[in-house]
Order: C-alpha cells, then structure tokens, then sequence
C-alpha cells in the first residue's frame, strides 16, 4: 500500500464525497434517489484517502449467500469500483479489492463473485470467468407444438410463494444466488407494475416469471423475467407453459444456464448480446475448501496455489478428506499439482475439464490430482441468473 494512501472503511461523513467521487468516475449524477441508494451502500463499502483526507477510489462488497457442490456458502460480492480520473493508474481499485478480500477472509467467506468492466483486469488479481448463462431470443415458430402444463399462477409476494422452490433449484447449480441475502432483493418488482401484462406460475418442481412485451405492432415478445427448475420434468413443464403462449406472441427471451439444451441447439442463431460476464475467485481457500464435501475414497492431495494478491492463499497445501469436509494444512511436501488461483473456481465450480484448465496455462502436475479436485464440484456446473446482477 502507497505510504500516502489510507484505506478505510466509509462511514457517513463520507457521504458528499463518495456521491462526488460517483459523479466523476461514472460520468452521471444520481440525483437524490441515488444519494439514499449511496447511503445504504456505505455500510459496505471501502475507500482509499489521501494524507489530506481526500476519498481518491472506492469499492463495495456486499455479502450474498450461494451454493458450491449442493452446499449453501456466503459470497462475498465486488461492486462499485470507482477511482477518480486524476488518481488512476497508481494502483488503488487493487488495493481495495485486497482489503475485501481479507475481510472477507476474516469473515470466514470461501468465494467472491464480480461483473468486471474488463476481464483482463481482474483476472490478472486472480478472478476467474465462468460459463454461466445464455440469454435467447427465439422465434415462437421455432418452438414446437404448444402443449399447455397444469400451472398454478401465483399473486402477491414472490419471496414468499417462490423463495423455497428456488432455494432447491438453485443449489442444483454453482455459484447460483440463494437470494435470501444482500441489499438487493431480487424478488421485488419481478412482478409486472399495473397496466402492463404479465404473470407468475408454479409448475412441477418449477417456476417463471413471465412479462408481455410490444415493441411495435408487429411483434410481441415473451420476456421471462425468471425460471428455474428442479427436475427434467420440470425443464419440460416450464418449457411447455412458455410455448403455450404462441398465437398470443412471436418470440420468447428466455435466459438458460450455460450447458441447457435450449443453448445447446440455439446460441449460434438466437443469443442475445448480454452484459452476462461472471468472474469468480477464492477469498480464503481453507473456507472454501470446508463447505465441500469429498468422496470418501478421495485421495489426499498436495496443491501449491498462486496468489499475488491474497498472500494467505499463496503456498502449498496439503488437502484431505476429514468427516463433512475438507481438510486444508500448510504443507512441505512436494506437490501434485501446481495452480494458478483462477484454476479453483473453474475445477471446483465444473467451468471446466482439468486438461482445459492445463491447457489455460492455469495449472500443471498429475491429471489424477487435478481430476480429484475437479471431483468436488459435485459434478455440477456453473450458472449464476442475469436478474441476481448487483
């Protein structure tokens, strides 16, 4: 850290120069509304000051809640980074992404997840992009016969009718957003406000929000605002209701995890372009590693990590099987595998086979090895909803 430069949490005295520094870094002013919406975001947030006390960059981290393997796991989130032009290139959005992180560590936080303005910048300080959504805009033509499931429509509050069908949906999936923590509630305003169309409904072991859309006289888009399933039954049931709407519209956007079949047989013709990069990292590897659960055949593992930026992760580790999860000791002996901290999130998420995370130049050693810890995504895959941005 510059010996000039003091990094602190923001506190409410700070708000007028945090709105400004804003102003600055974005390029828009929030207005009033923004200025409550800043306040409620000081709580999390940390600047970097100058010896007189001027705020020269900020960062938020928010704390969500996630799953990783079938198990629920805090997160910590990245948000806001802002540095005002006359202080930039001196190193200061980095400084304050390491003291997230090492609060986050102290917090007992395993992953960060982030939307990066560049993914080059980030992944040189250790985030790592996963394949986890596909958004579609598909012609209803295209879409097959309508064959309408037995939906239940649902009224009033989504939390509280959809909060637990998500809960079991979601943890199908890696690095999915619980949404039972945060400042942003997903499930508000998903509903359509009055005067426009629009519906919920529970089907099978599955939801969707769904909103009718008319850009001009001609076309009538199907926006499904969520959806999720738990089964291939309920993939099939959702699917169904969506097409039950042709005749009434002529396109459906939908958004899919990355390794859907819809993706499958679409992206190439019906991708929509999306802000959708999610990166993701290791804040503490030990708490990482303890939400996992591994086979009990799982051999022990020898792994040296590289970590430039979280030094606390940087070193090599001896990692074992020990009851509800993994055992995670500083070790001496010669490792099995050599990895680059971005490797974690794409073994341990299921982004990606080991020789594609070899072949990344992101780690190096015995397939086995890297194969055993790949193991402990769960055989699961990455998807993190466009609609859980923050």
């Amino acid at each position: 850290m510059s010996a000039d430069v003091t990094v602190r949490p923001l506190i409410e005295d700070d708000l007028h120069d945090y709105q400004t520094l804003r102003d600055h870094s974005w390029g828009f002013p929030p207005g009033d509304d923004g200025r409550e919406l800043l306040r409620g975001r000081l709580y999390n947030t940390v600047g970097a000051f100058d010896a007189r006390g001027k705020l020269l960059a900020s960062a938020a981290g928010p704390r969500f809640e996630t799953f990783v393997a079938g198990s629920s796991q805090p997160l910590l989130g990245i948000a806001a980074v802002q540095t005002a032009p006359t202080a930039r290139r001196r190193g200061l959005a980095a400084q304050l992404l390491a003291r997230l992180l090492a609060d986050g560590r102290d917090a007992g936080i395993g992953w960060s997840l982030l939307y990066p303005f560049d993914p080059r910048y980030y992944a040189r300080l250790g985030w790592q992009s996963l394949p986890c959504a596909v958004r579609l805009a598909v012609s209803t033509r295209w879409w097959g016969p309508p064959a309408p499931p037995d939906a239940e429509q649902v009224k009033g509050d989504l939390r509280a009718e959809f909060q637990a069908l998500h809960l079991r949906c979601a943890s199908l999936w890696n690095f999915s957003n619980a949404r039972t923590e945060g400042p942003w509630d997903v499930w508000a305003g998903l509903l359509p406000p009055p005067g426009e169309r629009g519906a919920a409904y529970r089907v099978e072991d599955g939801y969707a929000v769904v909103r009718l859309r008319q850009e001009d006289p001609q076309i009538i888009t199907l926006e499904v605002l969520a959806a999720l399933w738990c089964s291939a039954r309920g993939r099939r049931a959702v699917l169904a209701l969506l097409g039950a709407y042709q005749g009434q519209v002529q396109r459906i956007e939908l958004e899919v995890p990355a390794d859907d079949a819809l993706a499958w047989d679409w992206e190439d013709w019906w991708r929509t372009p999306t802000q959708s990069t999610r990166m993701v990292r290791v804040v503490d590897l030990q708490s990482a590693f303890a939400g996992l659960d591994p086979a009990a055949d799982m051999p022990a593992l020898t792994l040296r990590v590289r970590d430039s930026l979280a030094p606390w992760n940087d070193g090599t580790w001896r990692l074992s099987p020990a009851g509800d999860g993994c055992r995670v000791e500083p070790s001496v002996d010669l490792p099995d595998a050599e990895l680059d901290v971005r490797a974690l999130p794409l073994l341990l998420g299921g982004g990606a086979t080991p020789d594609a995370v070899v072949r990344a130049g992101l780690a190096e050693g015995s397939r086995a090895a890297l194969s055993a810890l790949g193991s402990l995504s769960g055989g699961l895959t990455p998807y993190h909803s466009l609609r859980d941005r923050f």
